[in-house]
């Protein structure tokens, strides 16, 4: 089932679309949240359920359906992330008695950080496949790189040269978009 085709049925029937979603992504997105967190299973299920939870509570604001994938595992990856600093954190901080207060400008960070998480996104979308594909895989779902070889039947240096480039054209991009 095409990606449109699901958030179709998401609208019209949440449950049993719901349903089809986890079947098709369930192992994609665990994959996400356990190469982030490898060294914490339960973390990584957290994630995976908390991600099929946030794409339930905001579909509405899904903004092309065809990436309906590419949305879900964004917000794996950022899940997962969150909870491998957070266990960071906590590992840092385990003798203090209390974590450092957020600030003012540690919000005004996190949104400076947000707005560029949305330019760099929309700058790897005007990639071409299979670069774009290689380029997500590598950097948002933390593929190896002989993993990529085997996946594309390229060599590990022939990956390394496409990630590469990707990121020359990438720096292109975006220092355009700033101009």
């Amino acid at each position: 089932m095409e990606d449109t085709e699901l958030y179709q049925l998401m609208q019209k029937d949440a449950e049993r679309g719901m349903r089809i979603c986890i079947e098709t992504y369930y192992a994609l997105v665990y994959s996400i949240c356990k190469g982030i967190l490898p060294d914490a299973p339960q973390d990584a299920e957290e994630c995976v359920n908390e991600s099929f939870l946030r794409l339930w509570h905001t579909l509405d604001t899904v903004q092309n359906p065809a990436h309906l994938r590419a949305y879900l595992c964004m917000i794996a990856r950022n899940l997962a992330l969150t909870a491998y600093r957070k266990n960071c954190r906590a590992a840092q901080y385990r003798s203090d008695a209390e974590p450092p207060p957020e600030t003012d400008a540690g919000f005004l960070k996190h949104l400076e950080r947000r707005a560029d998480a949305e330019k760099l996104q929309a700058a790897i979308m005007q990639l071409k496949e299979p670069d774009r594909e290689i380029f997500v895989r590598k950097y948002y779902y933390m593929e190896s790189m002989a993993s990529l070889a085997e996946r594309f039947g390229v060599n590990v240096k022939s990956i390394d040269n496409t990630l590469w480039r990707s990121k020359q054209r990438l720096r292109k991009i975006l220092k355009e978009d700033a101009e």
